[in-house]
């Protein structure tokens, strides 16, 4: 569901309110309790947000939408205005609870020989497989309900909202607002047409297009400037990520985009997923938004600290936890 036309005075509606928008959205939350623990007690060594933080998952899946290529939360700290994006590397393991595997044993036997399966990007797979909360989550999803409450219990990030993106409207949504100017770091070559990807960007400064844009965020290994094989890994795409959702933050998310802002969600409403899918909560969001640009916000980014680990001979990055 994404905002309806309908619900453009109930958007409005909340901008001017008197009412702060940050204490709405915390209002919102519901009781957290799980079934069960869904890790066996793994826990990141450090906090990495304030509880009262707002935080906005955006999840972009790969071109097949099996797995998630990208999860990226958005903490608001509206109190001192920072906004923090964290971004989690897809490969990272999740040692997952016996109740949750003995959970998966009754649906799912031979999970086990899914390669990749102990991934955090097929968390949610795991959750749909297992009907987890019963769609009675408070996403009403059992793999965003799942996903969500795995990184509540790994990260101690409580996620308030999520928006889920496909490439396809990554695209749209870059070219909607004229393109994004990026320095690319080095060529970008690559070309797999099992995930109809072809990606062909020069170094430098530039603007880049929504399929280049695509690209920027994908690119993981492809072809140098010698011809020769190159590797850059999830750690340093991730970086990429960040520089891109960065410069798009200072060049489309001001004051004045506000309505073109409000008119995407409803152009893509066969694209994007999201839990704020009425003209209130984004209004909320709105509002919150506004502050945030009027008090001259402060954005950072922080990086999961991991170490590259193979277990049965697939690679993972392994976080550092507290113990």
């Amino acid at each position: 569901n994404v905002i309806k036309d309908s619900d453009a005075i109930k958007f409005i509606g909340r901008i001017v309110s008197s009412e702060d928008s940050g204490d709405i959205i915390r209002n919102r939350r519901k009781n957290k309790n799980k079934p069960y623990n869904i890790t066996d007690n793994q826990k990141y060594y450090k906090s990495l947000v304030d509880k009262d933080n707002i935080n906005i998952l955006l999840i972009g899946p790969d071109e097949s939408g099996t797995n998630y290529d990208t999860m990226l939360i958005a903490s608001i700290d509206d109190k001192n205005n920072i906004v923090k994006l964290i971004n989690l590397p897809r490969d990272i393991y999740i040692e997952y609870s016996n109740e949750v595997k003995n959970e998966l044993k009754k649906v799912w036997p031979s999970y086990t020989k899914s390669k990749g399966i102990y991934k955090i990007n097929a968390a949610h797979t795991l959750g749909k497989r297992i009907k987890y909360k019963d769609s009675k989550g408070r996403f009403n999803n059992p793999e965003f309900d799942f996903t969500c409450d795995l990184i509540e219990e790994v990260f101690g990030i409580f996620i308030d909202d999520l928006v889920y993106l496909k490439p396809s409207s990554l695209r749209r949504v870059v070219d909607y607002f004229g393109g994004v100017e990026i320095d690319v770091p080095y060529l970008m070559k690559y070309n797999d047409p099992t995930q109809n990807l072809t990606i062909n960007i020069k170094k430098g400064l530039q603007i880049l297009d929504g399929e280049k844009a695509e690209g920027f965020v994908r690119y993981r290994q492809g072809i140098d400037e010698n011809g020769k094989y190159k590797s850059i890994g999830d750690i340093e795409r991730k970086k990429n990520q960040i520089t891109f959702v960065n410069a798009f933050i200072d060049q489309h998310l001001t004051l004045k985009n506000i309505g073109k802002i409000v008119t995407i969600f409803n152009d893509l409403s066969s694209y994007v997923t999201s839990s704020i899918d009425n003209g209130e909560k984004a209004g909320e969001y709105g509002k919150l938004a506004k502050k945030l640009h009027s008090n001259n916000f402060t954005q950072i980014s922080e990086e999961i600290e991991c170490s590259n680990v193979r277990i049965e001979s697939i690679y993972y990055l392994k976080i550092k936890t507290a113990d």
